[in-house]
């Protein structure tokens, strides 16, 4: 049997070439109760000191629930209905209360759809609002705290069959992977749904924990059993179709005579758990967890190895060849052929333009028209595109699904046709801007509408037309176009861009016309300074997506059927107009009831109700 030293010393290999995939999987099992919850002390007693608590005991039911909704559970089921009361009221005047700030940040709960869900949750007010209806629907509170008790338990139950034990399985397989390959996308974790064996993995994970728990009341053969079933995850990590009593009897027989060495493996580690424990679950997090599992991961592999040079029962399901070792070219062209003809189609780039205008083109994605030139490079984009979501596997650095000996579930859609990864014309971004601006105005008129129950002209224009929001859309097509192949980092991007461009906004808006606000997010949750909060930038990076790889493409699509000759004089008219506004505008700027707020009158307001409520 290979070393312990030479196993950690693979781990600490494969989890530098994997460190912040594999913290973050390690991180999310400790929220979601799987594993590593106790690395989460320290922001438990740091929520526990906020809400005026002074003991540090994790809660009842699991640590990765909410403390506000377990304590506020343990209340009502316990008949402690006084004490749930007085629970909820005290967390609700700490979330609303005034001392809610990290320098100018603002972690305000009084304002917005976002405050009032984490209000409701954190404060376990949402309990009462359930019991509330149940008890109108059944008629008695007795009742009604029995039934909320077993939907909860039921809920809790569901979560950690279906969610927790699946995450198990799938955080094991990403650390599997790991070992063998560069890179380790994140739709690993959810690879089990993918297959349609999530259902066979999370009975075969309850019946693991279920058996090994059991052993608990023998105390002495804990031990033992605990490692002989030590295997089950990764054995059902590599072959999901096992059934349960198949993956914990291979575990079995893969484990006799090495529980010992599975056990001085772990002792091994300890040093780093007391780090982990020291650090109040800091070094946890950030080493310890991961490296922890690394090394399991490692220890499996060998395990495996050294159980089907011994032929032993059962081994020869176990088949996934190419979670150990790497595919070659022949299997690999053999899987992805269709990937393989387009490779060679796809290494010609279109001719690029030159001067200016090809500055603009390769740095913002800006086209004088649309000519022959735009078209060969969509064609060029939607092959290069179709490889992109394959490339990988075929070169080798992440794992080959289609190799997978239980086939992947096919998504019922055509390959990507690169439609987003377009370049766009100077016409269709004029109109595109002013589709932008219209939109946005009608969205704060109608909004305004709904919540006031009165009409009124939104923005500093006259016009009916936001400028931030046709602005804003120009700036995500134009300034975040080198970044549209990653979804992900677009989302980001565009929350930080929209950010800077109303915070400024607000900013300017205010100097220029005597403090004066066209909009104030104070009270809303994680506000910078009422000129932006952390709802609005949410809002914001969904819509900026749904631009860049829906509504966008599909307006120009739509512009591109139009001859240049009639877009032109249309943009000239609309810039003209706009023109006009601002002119005016600069001058007589919109204000008035539910357009602008004078910051100093907000103080003022402020100022007087809290004298109010001091005098009361």
């Amino acid at each position: 049997m290979t070393e312990r030293k030479v196993i950690r010393k693979r781990a600490r290999h494969v989890l530098k070439a994997h460190y912040w995939v594999f913290v973050a999987a390690c991180l999310m099992a400790a929220i979601l109760g799987t594993e590593y919850t106790n690395s989460l002390q320290l922001l438990q007693i740091r929520q526990r000191a906020q809400e005026g608590r002074t003991d540090t005991a994790a809660p009842a039911l699991g640590v990765g629930t909410p403390s506000g909704e377990m304590s506020v559970f343990n209340d009502l089921i316990n008949g402690n209905l006084d004490g749930a009361i007085h629970s909820v009221q005290h967390r609700m005047d700490v979330y609303t209360g005034e001392d809610t700030y990290i320098g100018d940040i603002e972690l305000g709960h009084s304002r917005g759809v976002l405050s009032s869900v984490v209000n409701t949750i954190a404060s376990g007010a949402l309990l009462f609002h359930l019991l509330t209806l149940i008890d109108t629907i059944l008629g008695s509170q007795e009742l009604s705290v029995i039934l909320l008790s077993v939907l909860g338990f039921a809920a809790m139950f569901a979560f950690w069959l279906f969610i927790g034990n699946v995450y198990r399985v799938g955080y094991s397989r990403v650390f599997l992977e790991g070992r063998i390959y560069k890179k380790v996308p994140f739709s690993r974790f959810v690879f089990l749904y993918r297959i349609r064996k999530h259902v066979k993995a999370s009975f075969t994970m309850a019946l693991y924990m279920f058996l090994t728990y059991l052993w608990l009341f023998t105390i002495v053969l804990f031990p033992i059993k605990r490692y002989a079933y030590f295997l089950v995850p990764y054995l059902t990590a590599e072959n999901p179709d096992l059934s349960a009593m198949e993956a914990i009897r291979l575990s079995q027989r893969m484990m006799k005579g090495h529980k010992w060495e599975a056990f001085l493996l772990e002792c091994s580690l300890l040093p780093w758990t007391i780090l982990s424990i020291a650090t109040g679950g800091l070094a946890g997090i950030l080493f310890v967890n991961p490296y922890r599992e690394a090394t399991f991961a490692e220890y499996y592999a060998c395990m495996r190895k050294l159980s089907i040079e011994n032929k032993v029962e059962g081994t020869e399901k176990l088949n996934d060849r190419y979670l150990f070792e790497l595919p070659g070219k022949e299997a690999l062209s053999a899987a992805y052929p269709e990937i393989e003809s387009l490779s060679g189609a796809s290494r010609l780039q279109p001719r690029a333009r030159k001067g200016f205008w090809g500055f603009l083109e390769t740095y913002f994605g800006i086209v004088p028209s649309y000519d022959r030139t735009e078209k060969d490079y969509r064609e060029w984009m939607r092959h290069k595109q179709t490889i992109g979501v394959y490339a990988d596997a075929l070169e080798g650095k992440t794992y080959p699904t289609r190799l997978f000996p239980i086939p992947e579930r096919q998504k019922r859609k055509k390959l990507e046709d690169g439609g987003y990864l377009r370049h766009y014309a100077l016409t269709s971004l004029i109109l595109q801007f002013f589709i932008g601006c219209i939109f946005g105005w009608a969205w704060e008129v109608v909004l305004h509408l709904l919540q006031t129950g009165e009409f009124v002209n939104r923005g500093v224009l006259h016009g009916p037309w936001l400028p931030i929001y046709g602005g804003g859309l120009l700036l995500i097509l134009i300034t975040l176009y080198r970044f549209r192949e990653n979804a992900f980092r677009q989302f980001w991007l565009i929350v930080v861009l929209c950010g800077i461009v109303e915070y400024l906004t607000s900013w300017v808006l205010e100097i220029l016309h005597d403090g004066q606000r066209w909009w104030d997010y104070t009270g809303y949750y994680l506000n910078l300074n009422g000129r932006i909060c952390a709802e609005g930038l949410l809002v914001f990076g969904i819509g900026g997506l749904t631009v860049v790889y829906i509504a966008a493409p599909l307006i120009d699509d739509l512009l591109e059927q139009v001859k240049q000759r009639i877009l032109w004089p249309v943009c000239g008219a609309l810039l003209v107009l706009f023109a006009a506004d601002v002119v005016y505008s600069s001058v007589v700027p919109n204000t008035g009831e539910g357009v602008t707020a004078s910051k100093a009158g907000e103080e003022a307001a402020g100022e007087t109700v809290e004298q109010t409520e001091r005098e009361t």
